[in-house]
């Protein structure tokens, strides 16, 4: 009995063991999340045990393994809080799931977490993709209204699910990597934008991994310029230059341009988030310039206007019934989806949880403000979620990890967490 007390306190005092938790119940988690997202058959009932385990897991590591701080417990004692009053008035679990995978990611390595993500998402999108080629599933084929053309999916839900799971993936790997991109990487990134625009016609994702490349390669360019400065030796007698020596070194402007991304990435879901609700809340559609915006985004100024003036904003969030495409060719009732990330919140789950996660990227920006490259990313996620609802969806986006994630240092003073 003693033998066995001595080991289990062993395995406790060992921090790898609670990573072994989290990674068993991540995956589980994240792998159910992306199949969900495309048209291989799965059981409800799998689904539910499925993640029961993941969240028990997830929930194992919180309680044997996590240690916080009294400032850091009562941000997450609010946070949930907050899931809670939503669960409660609006009926919807994922945001309460999304804040529980936040906080069990603390003190775990945030890039081991993203290569965790992209490896399940390669591969059931891989899967996927084979699968629907060879007919093994089926590859929906919607008609675009623009082009007239076929629209593919891919083994998908719908052709946008499979873009953004390609853009996230990108997003994902460029972060992950881009130290040791080369010029081949950044031209096969615009192969792969251009397959997608022309048998996904995805405008928002290709335009957002076009971004990926500009932003990246100008970040690559920087640095590279940034290393090597020439500093002349002049002759003190003819005052002439008579030779040059290059310095390797971090230039002035180059911290500059480090300064001025991460300033524009602690606003920059919360300026955007602004702009596109005042875009939705003043959309008329005699107004011609309101009008070619709303056809240039298809259509999504005036499903958000239709969203605010039926539902209202809340607190907590409401239930806002939405019907989209996806899943089937056939559909007989009214289409209505908020594809804008800060409306779908804003209306699903309420005018707190919205300012709570610009709070969480603002702490993520605060507590990074030295990795340029996810300044980057949480600018490039600005953009997109202006027009696009996957910034909280597990399948899609796994940088809010970041919050908590090993990457952040909070201060030293300790409250260890109930065993």
């Amino acid at each position: 009995m003693t033998s066995l007390k001595e080991k289990y306190y062993q395995w406790l005092n060992d921090p790898y063991n609670g990573e072994i938790l989290f990674f068993t119940g991540f995956t589980i988690s994240i792998f159910w999340s992306v199949l969900r997202t495309t048209m291989f058959p799965y059981s409800m009932i799998a689904f539910v045990v499925c993640l029961a385990i993941a969240v028990s897991l997830m929930a194992a590591k919180i309680i044997l393994f996590d240690t916080y701080t009294f400032k850091m417990l009562i941000v997450v004692v609010i946070m949930f809080v907050c899931g809670i009053m939503i669960l409660l008035s609006a009926r919807y679990f994922w945001p309460i799931l999304w804040l529980f995978v936040v906080v069990a990611s603390k003190d775990i390595p945030f890039r081991k977490i993203l290569q965790v993500y992209l490896l399940m998402n390669i591969t059931v999108m891989g899967l996927a993709f084979v699968a629907s080629l060879l007919g093994v599933i089926e590859n929906l084929a919607y008609t675009s209204s623009e082009t007239e053309r076929l629209r593919y999916s891919f083994g998908c839900a719908y052709t946008t699910d499979f873009a953004a799971h390609v853009f996230y993936m990108i997003l994902t790997a460029f972060y992950l990597y881009h130290e040791q991109l080369k010029w081949y990487h950044y031209a096969g990134t615009c192969v792969i934008d251009g397959f997608i625009f022309y048998f996904c016609h995805a405008k928002l994702d290709t335009t957002c991994i076009i971004l990926i490349v500009i932003f990246f390669g100008g970040y690559k360019i920087k640095q590279t310029l940034s290393k090597k400065e020439q500093v002349y030796i002049t002759d003190i007698a003819t005052g002439r230059n008579i030779s040059k020596v290059n310095f390797f070194k971090k230039t002035r402007a180059y911290y500059r341009y480090k300064k001025r991304w991460k300033n524009f990435a602690v606003v920059s879901l919360p300026l955007l988030g602004l702009l596109m609700y005042f875009l939705s809340a003043s959309y008329r559609a005699d107004n011609e310039t309101m009008a070619a915006i709303n056809e240039f985004i298809t259509g999504r100024l005036s499903l958000a206007y239709s969203g605010l003036r039926k539902y209202g904003i809340s607190l907590f969030g409401q239930n806002v019934p939405m019907e989209g495409f996806g899943g089937s060719l056939k559909h007989t009732k009214p289409y209505f989806f908020i594809d804008s990330s800060y409306l779908f919140i804003l209306l699903r789950y309420g005018l707190l949880f919205l300012c709570m996660v610009f709070i969480i990227y603002g702490i993520i920006c605060y507590k990074n403000k030295h990795d340029t490259a996810l300044m980057l990313v949480i600018v490039i996620l600005a953009i997109s979620s202006s027009i696009d609802h996957h910034l909280l969806e597990e399948a899609y986006n796994p940088f809010g990890y970041a919050l908590f994630a090993s990457s952040v240092a909070w201060k030293k003073l300790k409250v260890k967490s109930e065993k």
